[in-house]
Formats: C-alpha cells, structure tokens, sequence
C-alpha cells in the first residue's frame, strides 16, 4: 500500500489518477505505435509463415511490450514526484525491468535463423548432438536468469523463492506454447490475468489487488489493441509477444496472490510444459468442441478473407 500522510481519501485519488494514465496512454499509443512498428518490422524483414502457410509479420508484441514500457515508465514518474516510497514502486521497477528482458530474449529468438529445434527436447537434443546453443536454448537461459534475479528481491523466504522463480520463468514458454494460431496467445493471456485477479480479489481484498493490477492495466489493453491485428492475421506476436504476456502473467500470480495460489499455478505450468513435450494442443484443442470455439472466437479464416477481398474488389 502507499505510504503517505493525508488519509484514505489521498491515497484513492492518487490510484485513480494511475489507472486513468494507464488507461489513456495505450489508447493515445496504439495507433502511431502499431504504424511505426510494423513498418520497422518489414524494413527487418520480420516475415514468417503462419500455419496456413501465408506470409505474417511477426515479433508484433515489441509494439505491445513498447505501449506497455512507456506508459509504465510514466507511472513509476508520476510515483516520484508525488514522493511515493512504497512496495508498489519496487513491483514497477521490476515489472518493467523482466517484461523488457523477457522481450529481449523473445526478440533474440524472433530474429534468429535456426527455427528447427522445437521444445526443450528439441534444443537440449541439439546442444547434445551439435554441441551447438540455438536461439531457443539462449532464450532459455536469459530468461531463467532473469527470474532468479528478479525473484531475489520478490520473495522472503526460500519456499515462495522457490515457487516465484518457477512461475517467473515458465510463465513465459506457457504463453509461447499457444502461440500457433491467430488470437490464441492473447486469450491464454486473458484467461490467466483473470484467474489471478480473481484469486487476488478474493483472498488479498481488493484494494490491495488493484493496486498491484495498475501497472498490468497497460499490458491488459494493448493486449486487446493488439488482439483484432493477430486474429486477422495481419500480425503475430511472436516470441518478444509471447514472453512479455507470459511474463506479466506470470508476475501478477507472485505479487497478487497468496503462495498456496502461486504453488498451484507452479504445478499446473510443470504438467502443462511437460504434456507439451508429448502431445500438441492445436490437436486437444481440435478435439474438444467448446476449446475449438472459443479458439476460433474472433478469428478470420482464409475462406472470408478472400471473400472480403473478393467482395471489396467487385465493380458497385
């Protein structure tokens, strides 16, 4: 909680000055942002194909990452020059510094030739037999060290060190797992921030959730900014996208939750990166009706796209 002299009524009004700047900010970003990063992502030639096998740009989530910097950067500003000293402040600090880290690390990988190894098997497999470290296995280690520094200065004691630093650092390959189709990542995304504020609501209150929710506010929104380019298939997020969303995820379950939350969610990642290694979930999610609708909410698939393309053509 904050800590300063004037009361409850002080202190209210300081955070909502907060969640309006992180509400205005992506807004007023989005659109001159998302104009000057795809440009500079083509002049990259940041193109992949997609699993249609259509060209897409990707490392898309640098805009996102980048809305999110900015405006959390404003945030921590407006703290100081109020005199703010708080534990919220530190949360900041260390929120801004993973998520760009994460991104890095997402970004190295984005932009590096060697895309045949998949999965820990995959790059552990080739570091074995070519005793060579693919991007993958770099973004593995960069990442890993950045939760372990960052966990240093979260938890108290050896336990939550322990169960932070294993949600800190799988938090991000979770999101990068569902990466595979338009849109996917984003609902993951969605789906575990609202698990953790409905988790922090209930067992912290919600005074104190919100105010750790204020500098994932941004992350939320760009998201959604974000989310009608990736499901139209005009972009994707790619590995910078993925490990600043999982990260974010990631970080709101350590600061916003109890430890037996944090513990379970540890477990629930583990079981899932090692299904992973075994069995693909575009397949589960084929499978499972309700999962293939909402997987395919908000999408266009390459049957309207050429129809709207078809249609805005035509002689009227």
């Amino acid at each position: 909680m904050l800590e300063m002299v004037g009361g409850p009524s002080v202190e209210t009004k300081i955070m909502m000055l907060m969640m309006l700047v992180a509400v205005v900010i992506p807004l007023v970003l989005d659109r001159p942002l998302y104009k000057i990063g795809t440009q500079k992502l083509k002049a990259l030639g940041m193109n992949r194909f997609n699993f249609e096998g259509e060209p897409v740009l990707t490392a898309g989530g640098l805009i996102l990452v980048c809305s999110s910097v900015i405006t959390g950067i404003v945030l921590i500003g407006l703290f100081l020059l109020r005199g703010v000293k708080s534990e919220l402040l530190l949360h900041g600090l260390l929120f801004l510094t993973g998520m760009i880290t994460m991104a890095f690390w997402g970004w190295r990988d984005d932009r590096a030739p060697d895309l045949d190894a998949k999965g820990f098997r995959g790059h552990f497999g080739v570091l074995w037999r070519e005793r060579r470290i693919t991007s993958g296995m770099w973004k593995l280690i960069g990442g890993t060290s950045t939760a372990f520094c960052l966990t240093l200065s979260l938890a108290d004691s050896l336990w939550a060190g322990f169960v932070a630093f294993g949600l800190l650092a799988l938090s991000p390959n979770i999101i990068n797992l569902f990466d595979l189709r338009p849109g996917r990542a984003i609902k993951v995304f969605w789906c575990l921030t609202a698990l953790g504020g409905a988790f922090g609501l209930w067992t912290i209150g919600a005074s104190t959730a919100m105010a750790n929710w204020i500098f994932l506010i941004p992350v939320f929104l760009a998201s959604m900014l974000m989310f009608p380019h990736d499901v139209g298939g005009k972009i994707m997020l790619g590995d910078t996208g993925a490990n600043a969303l999982g990260f974010a995820a990631g970080f709101s379950f350590v600061i916003g939750t109890p430890i037996y939350v944090q513990a379970s969610m540890l477990v629930l990642f583990l079981c899932m990166q090692i299904a992973a290694e075994f069995c693909s979930f575009s397949r589960v999610i084929e499978q499972v009706s309700w999962l293939r609708r909402l997987d395919q909410w908000g999408r266009v698939t390459e049957a309207e796209n050429k129809k709207n393309q078809t249609g805005s053509s035509g002689l009227v």
